[in-house]
């Protein structure tokens, strides 16, 4: 006696709002995405003849006033403590390059302190930055 085969059904799933679902993540991640602006200290570059652009990653920014303010990617710190941040900095990434933005009025012996601090930190990749020159 030969027993009568049941029939396979198939499964199914639904697909349908599967574009909705994908349009409300999209707009849940657009509205609650907050793009870091770099804030760091009101600074007018000195203008050099030419200039080359640093990559957005794997760099430390150092910004200096002419009031001699000192602000580490965008944290304020006093002029002892650079050493420190900038020597946790490379030991997270030794490739690190630390680019230091100076307003043309600064004292450039603030600079040159700030240099200093770099060097006990053995940061040894070191940008100054300026504008070109139009």
């Amino acid at each position: 006696m030969r027993f009568p085969q049941k029939k396979k059904e198939r499964t199914y799933i639904p697909t349908a709002s599967m574009a909705d679902i994908a349009f409300l993540l999209i707009v849940f991640f657009m509205v609650t995405t907050i793009f870091r602006v770099e804030k760091g200290i009101k600074v007018e570059l000195p203008q050099a003849r030419t200039t080359e652009r640093l990559p957005k990653r794997d760099v430390a920014r150092v910004w200096v006033n002419k009031a001699g303010d000192i602000s580490v990617d965008d944290k304020f710190m006093e002029l002892s403590e650079v050493e420190i941040v900038m020597a946790e900095k490379l030991n997270e990434n030794p490739d690190m390059l630390v680019q230091i933005k100076g307003d043309k009025d600064t004292r450039y012996g603030d600079v040159a302190w700030i240099l200093e601090e770099l060097k006990k930190a053995r940061a040894i990749k070191v940008s100054l930055a300026s504008k070109e020159e139009r």
